[in-house]
């Protein structure tokens, strides 16, 4: 008989997607700014988790896995959204349209990983991600090959990590922006991880202490705004309470696993990628209603991403809608799939 499957990551990953989607609705301050903490650090943090030691003894097909993980959705979903940008002009989604020489710019950059849409504002994510993955896929190659990978040393990777970002501007030698602090610090979360999944620190505590790590990013979110653009020596501190967050997140995730909710958010820990997709359109769904509903000029759909305007329970239907309109298209696609599929083999 198998395996029961261990949902825990599954789910830790609907709880930061919820989160992230949460964060671009126009929540309250003090929301937004203790999602901020942690979220995104979280979805790095379960990358790491995920690491397969097989990748680290064959460094090209690592690097192959790792690169197809994250630049490939990247590219493809940044070239339909470049194409369709003119046709969310025309619907006063965006501003202004693109010239061809502009269309041809921002090809280049998405091919080069340097540049997206303004409604794939997210996808920063997978640009970071896929320099973590490859850095630290390369780096923990060579460390094995010298038999050298030992988690004290990958914790000292960490702290040589956060070093880098904490001194980045006053580095000698510029290196493009998707190398910065932001990087560095995805990667510094990516390997503590890899760390976290190796040893039995997970497993040493019962999950409802874990859970109460939650009071750090809660209490720190009172007095300051941190996120991972975070800069200077306040990087440190901002590690600090992203680790607890994270830590928080699996374990309020491994106490969840069990109860009647593990199904449904299991099923949106699998669909992140499409909800990181979609949701900032889907938030447009939700600005056209409200702005036909109360007589506003059209042209407030550009606004971005959110109303700037709006009730102050508004950013909980854009929440509701900013998840469940990317599942239930992605489940329409599926259908339409595999009706062309049946129809095919007929």
């Amino acid at each position: 008989m198998g395996q029961k499957r261990d949902l825990t990551l599954d789910l830790a990953k609907a709880i930061c997607i919820i989160l992230m989607v949460i964060g671009h609705s126009g929540c309250p301050d003090y929301l937004h700014r203790f999602i901020y903490m942690f979220h995104m650090p979280c979805f790095f943090f379960i990358s790491g988790y995920l690491l397969n030691d097989k990748y680290l003894t064959n460094l090209k097909t690592g690097l192959w896995r790792k690169i197809k993980g994250s630049y490939y959705p990247f590219v493809k979903w940044s070239v339909i959204f470049l194409l369709l940008h003119n046709v969310f002009a025309y619907l006063h989604i965006y501003d202004t349209s693109y010239s061809l020489k502009e269309i041809s710019i921002k090809a280049v950059r998405i091919l080069t990983m340097t540049g997206s849409e303004q409604l794939l504002g997210g996808f920063w994510f997978l640009i970071s991600l896929c320099w973590a993955s490859i850095a630290t896929t390369v780096l923990f190659y060579f460390t094995q090959k010298i038999e050298n990978l030992h988690y004290i040393n990958n914790f000292w990777g960490v702290i040589l990590l956060l070093t880098m970002a904490t001194l980045w501007n006053q580095l000698p030698i510029k290196l493009p922006a998707q190398f910065g602090e932001q990087t560095l610090l995805a990667t510094a979360f990516y390997i503590s991880g890899y760390i976290y999944h190796k040893t039995d620190l997970k497993g040493t505590y019962p999950h409802i202490i874990g859970s109460a790590l939650f009071i750090v990013p809660a209490i720190a979110a009172i007095y300051t705004s941190l996120g991972m653009d975070c800069k200077g020596s306040i990087v440190w501190l901002y590690y600090v309470i992203a680790i607890c967050g994270t830590v928080a997140t699996m374990q309020l995730s491994k106490w969840l696993s069990s109860t009647r909710i593990a199904s449904l958010l299991s099923y949106i820990g699998n669909k992140t990628l499409y909800i990181l997709t979609f949701h900032f359109l889907s938030f447009k769904l939700v600005s056209y209603i409200y702005i036909k509903y109360n007589h506003l000029p059209l042209d407030n759909l550009a606004q971005f991403p959110v109303l700037e305007i709006t009730n102050n329970w508004m950013w909980i239907i854009y929440g509701v809608v900013g998840i469940g309109f990317p599942l239930l298209t992605w489940e329409v696609s599926q259908c339409f799939s595999l009706k062309i599929k049946a129809l095919i083999g007929k």
